[in-house]
C-alpha cells in the first residue's frame, strides 16, 4: 500500500472540502432505507456464530458531518438488527474536523483502536504505516465483496496484497472535465477544439474577442496540482500517468516535459485570467457561471452547481495532444484508496469486524444511491433515477473509458511531494518558470515520495 503522511497543505483542505460537498446536502428523503437493504441490494456476508451472546463492535464516526450522520442514523443503524443480528455496535462519536483527527490519533498512539472506523486518507494513512490496520483482503475475497464493484480498482490490493480499507466508491466518479458555455462558442462561431492546438487556437481567438477563454483555480497551483499535470500526460501517453501512480517513471520522461510545456503554453496566449496565481475556488466558479469565462477546467462534482447556474453548459472531452491517442479511452479519477472504513489490527474478532466495515460500506453505497441519487462503484442494484442529461452524458463517457487512473494528487503524492508541487505549479502559473528548472527541482522530492 502507498504510504501517505497526512497533508498539510491548504490546497488540499480546499479539494476535500469540495469533495465532500459535491456529496454533501440531499435532504430530499429518498426511499426507505430498510427496503433498500432488504430488495436485493449488495449485502455483506453476515458473520456466522453458534454462540447466542453478540459481538461487540466498538466503531467510531464522524459526528459533525451531515452525509456521515445520516449514514449512521438512517442506514447502519436501522439496517445492522437485521443484516448482522449477532453484532452489537457502541458507537463513538468523535466529532469532526481536527477534533476527529485527534481523538483517531490517540487511538493510533495508544494502539488500543476501536474495532472498526471511518477515515479519510490523510488520517488512515499514518494509522497503517503505525500498524494498526487489518489486512482486509482475505475477508474482502471470502465473502465476494470484490465481486460486486464496477470498478475493480476500488477493491484491488496493492502490490504487496493488502487492503487496508472498503469504501462504496462514492467519490471515483469524479474526474475533470473542460466545461464550456454552448452559448458563447455559437455566438463567436468556435468549433469543438480536439487536439491541443486546437485548443490554443480557441483560447487565443476567445482572447482577441475580451473573454477570458478558461477559468481554472490558480491559487496555490490548484487546478495544476490536483488535475491539470496529469490531464497533460494523459493527453499524449496515459500509460505515463498509470506509470508515475505505479512509481515506474519520474518527473524527466519526456512525455512529463511536454505536459508541463503545454500548461505552460496556455499560460503564455492568455487563456487563463490575469493574476491566475491568486484566483481561489470560488472566484473561479463564478468567473464561469457568469460568462465572464468560456470554459472551466473542474472535477465533475461542480456539475449539479453549473447546470444551474448556467443552463447552457456542456463539457469538451479534454483535447488530445498526440495523434492516435483517443481522448476518449482513458479518464483519471478522484477518490484515494484508504478513504473509508479501516478495521484495527488488534480486534477480538476480525472476521465479524471486517464483515461489519464492508456492511458499513454498503451502507454508505445505498444512501448516496437513493437519498442523494449518485452513482458508486459499488454496485447495490438500486437503479438511479432522474439523472440529468448532461451528467448522464458524463457518466457514460466515464464507464466507456477503457482505462481509468486514480489521482496523482488524491492516491500517491506524499505531504513533501504535495507541498513542493504546490509551489511548483505555482511558479508554472506565472509562464515563466521553465519545464527543465520544474523537472530539476521535483525529482529528488518524487525520488523519496514512495520511501
Amino acid at each position: 500500500m502507498i504510504k501517505l503522511t497526512k497533508l498539510t497543505s491548504g490546497v488540499v483542505a480546499i479539494a476535500m472540502l469540495f469533495s465532500l460537498t459535491a456529496c454533501g446536502g440531499g435532504n430530499e428523503k429518498g426511499s426507505d432505507s430498510t427496503e433498500a437493504s432488504s430488495s436485493g441490494a449488495a449485502q455483506t456476508s453476515q458473520a456466522a456464530s453458534n454462540n447466542t451472546e453478540k459481538v461487540k463492535i466498538k466503531f467510531l464516526s464522524y459526528s459533525t458531518d451531515e452525509n456521515r450522520n445520516n449514514i449512521r442514523d438512517k442506514y447502519i443503524k436501522v439496517n445492522i438488527e437485521k443484516d448482522m443480528p449477532n453484532v452489537e455496535v457502541e458507537y463513538d462519536l468523535g466529532g469532526g474536523g481536527q477534533d476527529y483527527a485527534n481523538k483517531l490519533k490517540a487511538y493510533n498512539a495508544s494502539g488500543d483502536m476501536p474495532d472498526v472506523w471511518f477515515s479519510e486518507q490523510n488520517l488512515s494513512s499514518v494509522v497503517v504505516e503505525a500498524g494498526n490496520a487489518l489486512d482486509l483482503a482475505p475477508f474482502v475475497q471470502k465473502t465476494g465483496f470484490d465481486k460486486k464493484f464496477k470498478m475493480q480498482e476500488v477493491v484491488t490490493p496493492d502490490k504487496d496484497g493488502k487492503l487496508y480499507c472498503v469504501q462504496p466508491g462514492a467519490d471515483q466518479y469524479f474526474t475533470p472535465r473542460l466545461w464550456y458555455h454552448k452559448d458563447i462558442f455559437a455566438k463567436n462561431n468556435i468549433q469543438i477544439p480536439t487536439t491541443f492546438d486546437e485548443l490554443v487556437k480557441v483560447c487565443e481567438t476567445l482572447k482577441g474577442k475580451g473573454v477570458v477563454p478558461m477559468a481554472i483555480v490558480g491559487k496555490d497551483g490548484w487546478t495544476p496540482n490536483l488535475h491539470m499535470l496529469q490531464t497533460m500526460i494523459m493527453a499524449e501517453d496515459p500509460q505515463v500517468a498509470l506509470d508515475l501512480v505505479n512509481n515506474k517513471t519520474d518527473f524527466s520522461n519526456p512525455v512529463v516535459k511536454n505536459a508541463l510545456g503545454r500548461i505552460q503554453k496556455l499560460v503564455q496566449v492568455g487563456a487563463f485570467a490575469p493574476g491566475v496565481t491568486n484566483v481561489d475556488y470560488g472566484p473561479a466558479v463564478e468567473a464561469y457561471t457568469s460568462g465572464k469565462a468560456a470554459m472551466l477546467a473542474m472535477f465533475t462534482w461542480e456539475t449539479t452547481n453549473l447546470e444551474k447556474a448556467a443552463p447552457d453548459t456542456d463539457f469538451i472531452v479534454w483535447p488530445s495532444a498526440k495523434e492516435g491517442n483517443d481522448a476518449n479511452s482513458s479518464i483519471q479519477f478522484w477518490g484515494a484508496p484508504l478513504s473509508g472504513y479501516l478495521v484495527s489490527a488488534n480486534t477480538k474478532n476480525p472476521e465479524v469486524a471486517a464483515n461489519f466495515a464492508m456492511f458499513c460500506a454498503t451502507q454508505d453505497a445505498l444512501y448516496y444511491n437513493t437519498e442523494q441519487k449518485a452513482p458508486t462503484a459499488l454496485d447495490t442494484g438500486i437503479k438511479i433515477e432522474g439523472i440529468s442529461p448532461l451528467l448522464q452524458k458524463s457518466l457514460d463517457q466515464f464507464d466507456a473509458a477503457t482505462l481509468k487512473i486514480p489521482s496523482l494528487w488524491a492516491a500517491t503524492y506524499n505531504t513533501k511531494m504535495s507541498a513542493e508541487i504546490s509551489t511548483l505549479n505555482s511558479k508554472l502559473l506565472t509562464g515563466k518558470y521553465s519545464p527543465d528548472d520544474y523537472i530539476k527541482e521535483i525529482n529528488p522530492v518524487w525520488a523519496e515520495n514512495f520511501k
